[in-house]
C-alpha cells in the first residue's frame, strides 16, 4: 500500500478555493501569544499570518466561492468553513488554543460541528471481510454519519450541510479504494484480485460535481479512482509514472472543467512541492495544457519555483570535482570571491573558441575579487588531462564529468554554458554571457568595483 498513504498524508493540503467577488476576511486576536504566527491553509497554499504586539492579526481570501480551512498555531489545529462574503473573528487564549478557541460568524454552527464531529474509520480488521459484506459496513458508517449531520441546526450554514455531506462520503469512499490491497494484507491472500463489482461501486461514486471539487477528500477519491478504473495502467506502482497516468485519464474521461482542473492540481502541486521538478516535465506539460484558472496556476508555479536552484538570488547547486592532481574542490572553497563558471569539454568547438577570449578576461581581473573555474564534462577523462597539461588553459581546472547533479540544477542541455555566482554562493546569473562577449567584461567590472 505504498501510493494510498502518500495521498492521504498530505493531509495539510485542505480544500481547494473556487472563484467568486467578495472576499473573506478573518480577523485573529489573540490574548498572551505563545506564538507570533498563525497559518491558514488552503488548498495547497499555506498563508502565514503575523499577530502584531497586541494578538492580533487579519486575513482575506479572495475570488473565493467556499473553503474548508486549517488553522495551525503551534502543534495545534482547528478546522472552519466559510463562503464568499463571510466576516469571522477567530479568538483564543495563547496558552489554550485548542481548549478556548471561539470561531464569531455565520458559520460557528458549522465550525463547531467540524471541531467536535470525527469521521471515524473501520478498523482494520475489516478488510478481512468479503467485498460485499465490506461495502455495506461503510454504507453503515456514511449512513450513521449523515444523520449525525443532519441531526444538527446547520440552517444558516449557507451551503454547507450539502458540501459536508460530499465530505462523508468521499471520507468513507477513500477506505473503499484501499480495499484491493489492505484485503491481500488482512486476509492473508496473495491472489485475491478485485471482480467487476469492486469496479461497479468504485464507478458509481466517480461521479463529476463540480460543487465538490471544493472537497479534499472528493479530489482525494476522484485522483486515485483514475488509476483504480484505468485498465492499461492500474498495476502501474511507481509513483511518478501513476501520477501521470493518472492525469492523462483524467484529460480524456472528465469533461467538467472545474472538475478537471481540480483534479490536475490535486495532483501535480503535492507531488512538486514533496518531491521537486526534475524529471518532471511530462507532469507539467499536462498541467500546463490543462489548467487554466489563474489561481492554481499561480500555485503549481510556485510549488515550482521553490525548487528552482537556478533562480538568481537562490544558493546554488554545490558539486565535488578534482583538479589534474587530484584534489578535490567544492563550491564552499572559492566563498567569499564572485565565481565565473565555464562548462566545457575538449569535443565542443564552440568552448575551444572562448578559450583565447577566456584567457584574456581573467588577465584584465588578475588580483581582482573574482576566481575563473572551468568544469569539464568530458566522459574520456583522459582527454582532459591531456588539455589541462597542454598550457593552454588557465584559472581553476576541475573535471566534473557528465554524470553530476549540478548540470541537472542547472539544466545544461548545450555547451559551452557560462554561470556567475556572488560571493556568498548564491546565483547572479545562470545564463552568464560569453567571455567573447563585451558585456561580460562590462558586468564583472561593476560587480569587482564594488567588491
Amino acid at each position: 500500500m505504498k501510493t494510498i498513504p502518500y495521498i492521504i498524508s498530505i493531509a495539510i493540503a485542505a480544500v481547494g478555493c473556487t472563484k467568486a467577488n467578495d472576499d473573506i476576511s478573518l480577523t485573529f486576536k489573540v490574548s498572551d501569544p505563545a506564538s507570533s504566527t498563525i497559518a491558514v491553509v488552503c488548498g495547497n497554499d499555506v498563508h502565514e499570518i503575523t499577530l502584531d504586539s497586541l494578538g492580533q492579526g487579519h486575513f482575506e481570501l479572495t475570488d473565493t466561492d467556499a473553503a474548508y480551512l486549517r488553522l495551525f498555531y503551534g502543534m495545534e489545529h482547528k478546522m472552519i468553513y466559510v463562503e464568499k462574503g463571510d466576516r469571522a473573528g477567530i479568538s483564543f487564549p495563547g496558552n489554550d488554543f485548542a481548549g478556548s478557541f471561539e470561531f464569531d460568524g455565520d458559520k460557528a454552527p458549522a465550525v463547531e460541528y467540524l471541531n467536535e464531529i470525527v469521521l471515524t474509520a473501520l478498523p482494520d480488521g475489516d478488510y478481512a471481510l468479503e467485498f460485499g459484506e465490506f461495502h455495506e459496513k461503510i454504507m453503515s458508517k456514511t449512513a450513521d454519519a449523515l444523520s449525525l449531520l443532519h441531526a444538527r441546526d446547520l440552517k444558516g450554514t449557507g451551503r454547507f450541510e450539502t458540501m459536508e455531506e460530499g465530505r462523508i462520503r468521499y471520507s468513507f469512499g477513500l477506505q473503499l479504494l484501499m480495499y484491493p490491497m489492505a484485503h491481500v494484507v488482512m486476509a492473508q491472500d496473495p491472489e485475491y484480485r478485485p471482480d467487476e463489482n469492486y469496479y461497479e461501486v468504485i464507478r458509481s461514486y466517480s461521479v463529476e460535481n463540480p460543487m465538490y471539487a471544493d472537497i479534499r477528500e472528493y479530489c482525494e477519491f476522484m485522483t486515485e479512482s483514475a488509476h483504480v478504473l484505468d485498465p492499461a495502467n492500474r498495476l502501474v506502482e511507481e509513483l511518478y509514472p501513476k501520477l501521470v497516468a493518472e492525469m492523462k485519464y483524467i484529460a480524456e474521461n472528465y469533461s467538467d472543467e472545474k472538475v478537471r482542473q481540480a483534479l490536475m492540481h490535486h495532483i501535480a502541486v503535492p507531488y512538486i512541492e514533496n518531491f521537486g521538478t526534475d524529471g518532471t516535465e511530462e507532469m507539467s506539460n499536462i498541467y500546463r495544457t490543462y489548467v487554466t484558472l489563474p489561481a492554481l496556476r499561480a500555485g503549481f508555479d510556485a510549488a515550482c519555483a521553490k525548487w528552482d536552484r537556478k533562480k538568481p538570488g537562490s544558493e546554488s547547486a554545490d558539486f565535488e570535482a578534482p583538479d589534474i592532481d587530484g584534489k578535490m574542490f567544492s563550491l564552499s572553497d572559492f566563498r567569499g570571491k564572485y565565481v565565473y563558471i565555464d562548462i566545457w569539454a575538449t569535443w565542443c568547438v564552440p568552448c575551444m573558441r572562448e578559450i583565447p577570449h577566456l584567457r584574456e578576461l581573467e588577465k584584465r581581473f588578475e588580483g581582482k575579487n573574482i576566481i575563473f573555474i572551468g568544469l569539464s564534462i568530458d566522459s574520456d577523462k583522459a582527454k582532459w588531462e591531456a588539455k589541462v597539461r597542454s598550457g593552454e588553459l588557465s584559472g581553476v581546472q576541475l573535471y566534473l564529468g557528465d554524470k553530476s547533479d549540478f548540470l541537472n540544477a542547472y539544466e545544461v542541455r548545450s555547451i559551452p554554458r557560462f554561470i556567475l555566482l556572488d560571493p556568498q554562493g548564491r546565483i547572479i546569473d545562470p545564463r552568464m554571457s560569453r567571455p567573447s562577449s563585451d558585456d561580460t567584461a562590462r558586468r564583472l567590472s561593476e560587480l569587482t568595483s564594488r567588491a
